[in-house]
């Protein structure tokens, strides 16, 4: 009799349970790496990828407080720690940063975060130098030392060379990771395709490469001029009277004629820059009930327009505008140079024998002078010889006159001759009282004119020097808290007066009529009746101080 066998599969499931974990462990591992590998590229290298950013805007923020420096503290400009140049007075300026900054790299025991900057003049707006700004924000890069999911680094292998045709594709050209080398200086140079060389990355105590990353940006700093509207005014206004007006001309194209309406011109030249008497007003206090025209745009902010007001007003009409006018500080000569002698008649030597080699050929050359109290002065040009007609000529001539008597006290009065060819800035702290037939302004708008010779510059050729308001410039220094500064102007039988005018901690005052202003004005509040008559000049955008400096451009070098 045959026994019944029982057969056993334990044997079978063992293995199967044995090749799923196996099939599992691989899956697991494979997921492992993956996000290891993920890990240290998203929590490694794309922390050292913006970081490097920071360090870029860093260092191109410091590069920017340096060219505002130029208008604000002119002279210390690029000397402060980190900064190097082979020519101080021209560029190219270098920065690198002294202590490198963020968390603390063990292996260098100094912050991860550096910038490099270099700063180039490349050109100037009005004798105005305009900055292009190069900075360099590097980051170390902590982790495994891979370039994420593909490590080809150029296009013929993964051998890195000077002068490659590129920096490699992919995850490695997204990161632009230096394991060894900097890969932007071999093929890119300092950026404009010169001066291309291999530089190793830094190294360790050990002497290992250390992991770095670099974004590059650039800036462009140009200067910001005083002058945005025909009147700007941080306070009130009120003006202009009802018989009166604001437009404006250009110069450059042509002088202002007075038989040619704004509103109905048949000179088409004179007719496109008319409608440009824009009002910037920095309060809710806009008051222009006496009907004059303003042929331009009006902004406030907050004020509430009359119905009146609205329909002499040809522009549009923004009551959400605030307005920062900047104190103009008190103004002292450069350390180099010291006050002419003070003469009721000036007249700048061809070469200034106090400072060798230099002349009155621009503001940066100009001579300064200094008084008290400004009244009967007359401002004469160098004079030269005109080789045409072997007779003197005027030649385009700057000068400096600080004004600095006690403030709230009139400091400007009555006469002053400022003859062809001769560029003034007046910089004054206390009040100013003109009556406008003593005042002359001999320079002419849009030379050259039938019977007037221009100025020449220094080289002997005709000046293109158009405005005469920019001639003929006032900085009013900010008067102390709870001091009243006035500028008061009186027609007294002359109406005409050429000049630009930035006082803004003044109260501006034509309050008689019968006067027209020629220039731009910038203050503390405008006040004008009667036959008031305001004609910006829009050449004074660019032919008046800078008041400080912007970013005109801002991009990321993405290559």
């Amino acid at each position: 009799m045959k026994k019944n066998e029982q057969r056993t599969e334990t044997g079978s499931a063992i293995i199967c349970a044995l090749c799923t974990i196996l099939i599992i462990s691989l899956i697991g591992g494979n997921v492992l790496l993956n996000c290891t590998t993920r890990y240290n590229v998203t929590s490694k290298q794309v922390k050292g990828w913006k970081e490097a950013l920071c360090a870029a805007e860093a260092g191109g923020d410091i590069a920017y407080a340096e060219t505002r420096k130029v208008v604000s503290n002119s002279g210390t400009e690029f000397t402060g720690a980190g900064w190097t140049s082979s020519n101080q007075a021209n560029g190219p300026w270098a920065y690198t940063m002294p202590n490198p900054i963020g968390p603390t790299d063990s292996a260098t025991g100094t912050g991860s975060l550096t910038a490099t900057v270099q700063v180039d003049r490349f050109q100037s707006i009005a004798g105005n130098a305009l900055y292009r700004i190069r900075s360099i924000g590097t980051a170390r890069v902590f982790g495994l030392r891979r370039g994420g999911m593909d490590d080809s680094m150029t296009r013929s292998g993964t051998n890195f060379k000077a002068g490659a045709s590129s920096r490699g594709n992919g995850d490695s050209l997204l990161r632009k990771i230096d394991f060894n080398y900097d890969h932007f200086k071999a093929t890119y140079g300092d950026g404009d395709g010169t001066n291309l060389q291999q530089v190793a990355v830094p190294k360790d105590s050990n002497g290992n490469s250390i992991a770095q990353v670099s974004r590059r940006v650039e800036l462009i700093s140009v200067p910001a001029f005083s002058v945005s509207a025909a009147i700007k005014t941080s306070g009130s206004f009120y003006g202009p009277g009802a018989s009166g007006a604001v437009d404006s001309f250009d110069s450059k194209n042509g002088k202002y004629d007075q038989n040619v309406a704004p509103s109905s011109s048949p000179h088409p030249a004179f007719y496109s820059d008319s409608h440009d008497g824009n009002i910037a007003d920095g309060s809710s206090s806009f008051d222009n009930q006496n009907t004059g025209m303003i042929y331009g745009n009006v902004s406030t902010y907050g004020a509430t327009l009359k119905k009146q007001a609205v329909k002499y007003i040809t522009g549009a009409i923004d009551n959400t505008v605030p307005q920062v006018v900047a104190p103009q500080p008190r103004v002292t000569p450069p350390s180099d140079r010291s006050y002419e002698a003070q003469t009721q008649t000036i007249t700048p030597p061809l070469s200034n024998p106090k400072v060798s080699g230099q002349n009155p050929d621009s503001w940066e050359n100009a001579p300064w002078y200094h008084y008290t109290y400004l009244k009967d002065v007359t401002i004469n040009p160098v004079t030269v010889t005109d080789p045409a007609t072997n007779k003197p000529i005027a030649r385009e001539t700057y000068i400096n006159i600080v004004v600095d008597g006690t403030s709230g006290t009139t400091s400007i009065k009555d006469s002053l001759t400022i003859n062809q060819g001769a560029n003034v800035r007046i910089y004054f702290t206390g009040n100013v009282d003109i009556q406008v037939k003593n005042f002359t302004n001999n320079n002419q708008d849009n030379l050259p004119q039938p019977n007037i010779t221009p100025a020449v510059v220094a080289n002997g050729t005709p000046s293109t020097n158009y405005s005469a308001s920019a001639h003929v410039q006032f900085y009013g220094v900010t008067p102390p808290t709870g001091v009243t500064q006035t500028v008061n102007l009186d027609p007294n039988g002359k109406p005409g007066i050429e000049a630009f005018w930035y006082v803004p901690g003044a109260d501006f005052i034509s309050a008689n009529g019968n006067i027209d202003m020629y220039g731009a004005i910038v203050a503390k509040t405008f006040h004008a009746n009667g036959t008031t008559t305001f004609h910006f000049d829009k050449q004074l955008a660019t032919d008046t101080k800078p008041i400080d400096y912007r970013i005109a451009s801002y991009i990321e070098d993405v290559r």
